[in-house]
């Protein structure tokens, strides 16, 4: 028996370092599988989120939301409440109840929220500031600064819509 050890002597030694290769191998290849799902869904929230930010940002504070800007902000409020975090999901539905209970409502504190995440998620310094929604007050009567026709959500209560 201890002769047949002695013969075996010489293969123990690479036979367990090719059991620590495959076993490293397959750690590290576990690893880096784990890392690269992480990243990408990293990366899929933060797009989704800057979509959701770009889209409620456009329709914020408008006095007459087309029903393109208006199904946008839908879709924004549904990524917001799937992909955000708690307080994105908490502040949202905290505006939603708002808006419907017609108290009004500003959407400013998510845009808020979603730009200091977002900040922060891609690197760059915190802002302490407001945000500041900017719009230029557009005179186009009937239409679209073309002359095309704006569908609007709700009917417009000026003298030049009813004009059109």
């Amino acid at each position: 028996m201890l002769d047949q050890i002695v013969r075996l002597a010489p293969l123990i030694g690479p036979m367990i370092a090719a059991l620590f290769v495959v076993i490293g191998w397959y750690v590290v290849h576990r690893s880096n599988m784990a890392r690269d799902r992480a990243n990408k869904r990293h990366d899929m929230i933060v797009q989704y989120l800057l979509e959701a930010y770009r889209r409620l940002e456009t329709a914020a504070n408008r006095e007459d939301k087309t029903e393109e800007q208006a199904m946008a902000f839908e879709s924004a409020v549904a990524d917001i409440q799937l992909l955000g975090d708690l307080g994105q999901i908490n502040e949202t539905v905290k505006y939603l109840e708002a808006h419907a209970s017609g108290r009004g409502a500003t959407i400013d504190n998510v845009l808020s929220l979603l730009r200091d995440d977002l900040r922060k998620e891609l690197g760059l310094s915190r802002v302490n500031r407001p945000l500041k929604i900017f719009r230029f007050v557009r005179e186009w009567g009937c239409g679209d600064w073309r002359g095309n026709p704006v569908y609007r959500t709700s009917p417009v209560q000026t003298q030049k819509a009813s004009q059109c």
